[in-house]
């Protein structure tokens, strides 16, 4: 019997009340309480990459332009209106005159183009999306160097207190989707003066203080008035907010909760009325059990392997030569993954065994993969439409398709060439993952135990704690590890960026010249049909030389609900506060 299904409904009740008076004192119940995919790693628009802390992050501030509650489409917010140049290089924002921060004061210009600034003089993760703006790269280098460089010649330029112009590159046609992301949300300087540091080098930074109250300043619809590590941040709606009326709740609450059992307890008894991420086990057990409330939907991200493919290895991946720089090792190991075996046995919510980097959910219908490099004599040799490539994952072992199929003699002979006959002298490699993800542990044994039958290979498994696993990962100190992304704007290059040699977010530290050039290439490519063509070429060598195994596409699993309006599924497990509300 499933472990969820045995409680009987009185011990339902004793656990959740223990869970609820565990946290501290009682405390009245929010409008909206809710356990987040996990807890928060950081609200710092610099440092943020994680989908919990946007999630938490589109309730407390806002950009010039905001997805839409329901459609994700980006809608103007702080922008009241704009204008674009012919040549559709210049965007000029004429911002909202009501608009204020939290603390009463009024959004302007200058709070966009400080925050932008920050992102190039502290670079993070999503630093490269500002290189579409004229100059922002370039200052970002000179100041990284302490050379000298004119920001005014930098692209982001507050005209008035109301008026912010931006100066292109070359036309970006989904600028309003990079505008609605996080990282491109305003800041106020002032609050944030009291945690400035200056380093060492002349360089500064801020503290991470500045995110936590009672010293954060944020102009969203609300404002976070408490934070207890671990337990809970509480959200009230902002009396300055410039659209107020239209925010359906007053009060809001996640609750820190990791352990995916007391969640469910928690959510079944009331006092949490909504599960942003129903985990594995769990979630295949409720949906046997046949459950109304428990809702999902395809996903616009891919949980994948990802390899350091650098000529070394780190100590955290055991040092010395790297075999994972070869690409016939890392094809071997990509070919000898049952993928099917992994959504059936332990994903087990319908999702879709992956061939391809980019998840063909919908979200890109223009998109198109490449066949792959073993398609069968006779096979089809154009490029697969989203519904093809999904027609074919359910058998995704196949040869036909995009990127590489399951193929064990094959995978044999690519490591017999490359000098690792069944396995011999291929060193221990270790595979990483966080220790709170139950899934990914049981995923990390099949594939040792699949490598270890079909190639010899020995994998040690390593979990540890989600902060020091994103840190390892960052850093490059591991040599296998389990991953994901799901895309944050709609467009492929939401993808494909993070692959380039110069991004932070590649992991692996995979550098393809020619990947780079295709990617180069899309972004000066005014035609949309041209463009797709480069990004599907791109993508199709990360399918092919494999930084990455992609594993399956996932699937937005959630519990909430009839009475709870503006939390169900959508691919990119976007949420709106502001929309949401409980009918009592």
């Amino acid at each position: 019997m499933g472990k969820l299904l045995a409680i009987p409904a009185v011990m339902v009740v004793l656990l959740a009340g223990a869970l609820v008076w565990s946290g501290g004192a009682a405390h009245p119940r929010a409008d909206f309480a809710f356990i987040n995919r996990g807890d928060i790693y950081t609200l710092d628009l610099n440092r943020m990459s994680f989908m919990q802390d946007f999630r938490l992050t589109y309730g407390i501030r806002e950009g010039l332009f905001s997805p839409d509650p329901e459609t994700l489409r980006p809608v103007p917010t702080g922008a009241a209106s704009y204008d674009i140049s012919p040549d559709k290089k210049v965007w000029t924002f004429r911002l909202r005159p009501e608009a204020k921060w939290s603390n009463g004061d009024p959004v302007t210009a200058a709070d966009y183009v400080f925050s932008w600034r920050r992102m190039l003089e502290q670079p993070g993760e999503y630093t490269y999306l500002f290189y579409y703006v004229t100059n922002a790269e370039r200052y970002e280098a000179a100041y990284a160097k302490r050379a000298p460089f004119d920001f005014g010649t930098v692209g982001m330029k507050a005209v008035d207190p109301l008026r912010l112009r931006v100066e292109l590159d070359d036309p970006v046609p989904y600028l309003p989707d990079l505008l609605a992301f996080p990282p491109f949300y305003p800041r106020h300087e002032r609050s944030m003066a009291p945690f400035l540091l200056t380093q060492a080098d002349g360089k500064t930074i801020y503290d991470a203080a500045y995110t936590r109250p009672p010293h954060v300043v944020t102009n969203g619809p609300f404002v976070l008035t408490k934070w207890e590590y671990k337990v809970r941040l509480l959200l009230e709606k902002s009396p300055t907010y410039w659209d107020k009326a239209n925010v359906r709740s007053d009060r809001l609450e996640m609750v820190v909760n990791e352990n995916a059992l007391s969640q469910f307890l928690q959510y079944d008894s009331g006092q949490v009325d909504w599960l942003a991420d129903v985990k594995g086990d769990e979630a295949a057990e409720l949906r046997a059990k046949g459950r109304t409330d428990l809702h999902s939907s395809p996903a616009f991200g891919t949980a994948f392997l990802t390899f350091l493919v650098q000529p070394t290895l780190p100590p955290g991946g055991g040092g010395g030569k790297n075999p994972l720089a070869d690409a016939r090792v890392r094809q071997a190991l990509a070919m000898t993954i049952d993928k099917k075996f992994i959504t059936d046995n332990i994903t087990r919510m319908g999702e879709l065994p992956a061939r391809t980097y980019l998840p063909p959910d919908g979200t890109l219908p223009d998109f198109r993969w490449l066949p792959g490099p073993h398609q069968p004599a006779g096979g089809p040799t154009a490029p697969y439409a989203p519904e093809e490539v999904r027609a074919l994952l359910p058998d995704a072992a196949g040869p036909a398709g995009p990127g590489l199929p399951y193929d064990v003699k094959r995978a044999r002979a690519l490591m017999a060439d490359a000098g690792y006959p069944n396995g011999q002298g291929l060193p221990v490699l270790p595979i990483l993952f966080n220790s709170e993800n139950p899934t990914r542990a049981k995923i990390a044994q099949a594939l040792k135990d699949q490598w270890r039958a079909a190639l010899g290979v020995t994998i040690e498994v390593q979990q540890i704690e989600g902060k020091v696993y994103k840190e390892r990962l960052s850093k490059k100190d591991y040599a296998i590890g389990l991953g994901a992304w799901y895309g944050d704007y709609p467009d492929a290059s939401t993808f494909t960026d993070k692959y380039l040699s110069t991004s932070l977010q590649n992991d692996c530290d995979w550098r393809s010249k020619a990947y780079d050039d295709l990617c180069a290439a899309a972004k000066k490519e005014p035609d949309a049909a041209a463009r797709v063509t480069l990004l599907s070429r791109a993508e199709h060598l990360i399918d092919t030389e494999v930084p990455i195994v992609p594993l399956y596409h996932y699937t937005n699993v959630s519990m909430s609900r009839s009475n709870v309006e503006g939390v169900l599924p959508n691919p990119r497990g976007t949420t709106i506060f502001k929309a949401v509300k409980v009918r009592r």
